[in-house]
């Protein structure tokens, strides 16, 4: 067999054209055009590369860098956050609505107990706080009706001071008077438990001897935001008639059911606007509010009647009047500095009192708020519906 070894040396090579020179050359030409242009593309794709590494590389590193400052602040105390947990964590520890419960039935228990105890019971008292008290030889005293009537935190100590009101009276003798009496009782509350650190000691009952201003300078009388008032209050106590006529649009107040009254009668209204006849004499714009102080005389029975007073917002809406809201409080006067009053001047008949509010038909002065009489002074309202500061009038 005869081997061709020109065929083999050239074994993988392109084969030489039979073109000739002109035709050869030009595609050569076009040949070298198309590899430049691959070059250069993978030239540029190749820069892309890098460019998109470095970049992928700083954003790591950035990162990486950011974590770690984060995390010398977090252990070094630089970082806000801690000082926020901490704030969140006294603010729920301060207000340890647990802890007061159990002080506060510990207080209450322990004040009964104390109070009844006699000679032979002590192991009831230890069940509340350690010590050897003198006890009588039979029981002094029976207590009800205990209450907390006020309560102190002492957050270094954990101490809970609990001041328990409770009605007392002789042990020996059922028909003798109930006086309300307060003792105050130290109760230290703990993960452990809950105990007394001392004895019950009796202190002052609250003073009620302050006084309180109210807002509603004007007395009203025959006008129709108190009929309004009037229908208001008699729909919702006695059931006579639909209260939600009576209402501002939007405002939901529902009646009470059963009805506890028979009738509703007014006996005063007093106003923080001046609604006498002349001022009333142009109607009130819609939007218009007035706040009204309304006492009551609210029949229970034919003959009994018990008195209660209701702070409303009433709005003026088409030429009537509507009740916007039941005030959970009443309306107060703006503070003003008091003037200090001389001792050597005496008021004549036609000066006002400072506490009288305004009747209606008064038209030229305007006293200061209405003020709550101490004891002692003539009630607030007369239930015939009277004035009671216009003796002498």
């Amino acid at each position: 067999m005869k081997i061709d070894l020109a065929k083999i040396n050239n074994f993988g090579r392109s084969p030489k054209s039979t073109t000739d020179p002109a035709t050869e050359n030009g595609a050569d030409s076009v040949v070298d055009e198309a590899e430049e242009l691959a070059r250069a593309e993978r030239a540029q794709w190749g820069l892309r590369q890098v460019w998109t590494t470095r970049i992928l590389r700083a954003g790591i590193l950035a990162a990486l860098g950011a974590g770690t400052v984060a995390l010398i602040l977090v252990v070094f105390g630089s970082s806000p956050t801690p000082n926020l947990t901490d704030n969140a964590t006294k603010d729920t520890a301060a207000v340890d609505t647990i802890g007061q419960a159990k002080a506060e039935d510990l207080a209450r228990q322990f004040v009964v107990a104390w109070l009844q105890a006699s000679r032979g019971n002590e192991q009831e008292l230890d069940h509340f706080v350690s010590g050897n008290p003198s006890l009588p030889t039979a029981p002094l005293f029976a207590a009800t009706d205990p209450a907390v009537a006020s309560i102190d935190f002492e957050q270094k100590s954990r101490t809970y001071a609990v001041t328990v009101s409770v009605s007392v009276r002789a042990a020996s003798n059922a028909n003798a008077a109930t006086v309300r009496r307060y003792f105050q009782v130290p109760v230290v509350v703990t993960e452990a438990g809950v105990r007394a650190a001392a004895f019950p000691a009796e202190v002052a009952e609250p003073s009620t001897s302050i006084d309180v201003k109210l807002g509603y300078k004007y007395r009203v009388a025959n006008h129709p935001i108190a009929t309004s008032a009037h229908e208001f209050l008699s729909a919702m106590l006695t059931g006579n008639g639909e209260v939600a006529r009576y209402l501002t649009p939007g405002v939901s107040i529902a009646p009470i059911v059963p009805a506890p009254y028979r009738s509703v009668a007014i006996t005063d209204v007093y106003s923080s606007e001046d609604l006498s006849a002349a001022s009333a004499s142009a109607q009130r714009p819609d939007g218009d509010v007035v706040r009204l102080l309304v006492t009551a005389a609210q029949k229970v029975t034919e003959a009994d009647s018990v008195s209660g007073q209701y702070a409303l917002t009433m709005t003026s809406r088409g030429g009537r009047w509507e009740v916007s809201a039941i005030d959970a409080t009443p309306l107060y006067p703006p503070a003003a500095p008091r003037t200090p009053s001389s001792s050597t001047t005496t008021p004549n008949s036609t000066t006002p009192r400072a506490d009288a509010p305004e009747s209606a038909s008064s038209e030229s002065r305007q006293p200061p708020a209405l003020s709550v009489p101490t004891a002692g002074d003539v009630p607030l309202f007369s239930p015939s519906g009277t004035d009671p500061h216009s003796s002498g009038r």
